[in-house]
């Protein structure tokens, strides 16, 4: 449910981020047949891949495990995502994955990351568009 809050927030900022040139992806932990039900859900019209081995995940050093989903944080994120209109849903992927951002490029430049260290700890939108400006 985290996730899909942080990718409906995402999807606001999708002509931001596509004025700067730049391309917008999200990978998530689930299965290639969840996508087109998690774009309808979050509204996100930019690339979306599936990752169910989470190598990408892995390849960025986010973490798992129960107590990243446990605290006062998670709860609040989780509240504040039901009061967004966004529930939970089928289960799509590892529940226990983190995830975070990053912002790659021009080339293979990693010019921004950012890793969970709870569950709904997402970036502000605001250091991913200064990360995507940066670069220009």
């Amino acid at each position: 449910m985290l996730c899909r809050q942080q990718v409906a927030e995402l999807s606001e900022y999708e002509d931001q981020f596509k004025a700067q040139q730049s391309r917008l992806a999200v990978i998530g932990p689930g299965e290639a047949v969840h996508l087109p039900e998690f774009r309808k859900i979050t509204g996100f019209s930019s690339d979306l891949f599936a990752d169910p081995s989470r190598e990408a995940y892995q390849a960025l050093g986010f973490s798992s495990g129960i107590g990243k989903l446990l605290g006062l944080k998670p709860l609040r994120s989780a509240l504040s995502a039901i009061k967004a209109g966004i529930r939970p849903g089928t289960l799509q992927g590892s529940a226990l994955q983190l995830g975070g951002a990053a912002v790659i490029g021009p080339g293979n430049e990693l010019r921004f990351l950012f890793r969970e260290q709870q569950a709904g700890d997402h970036p502000p939108v605001s250091a991913l568009l200064g990360a995507v400006s940066a670069g220009e």
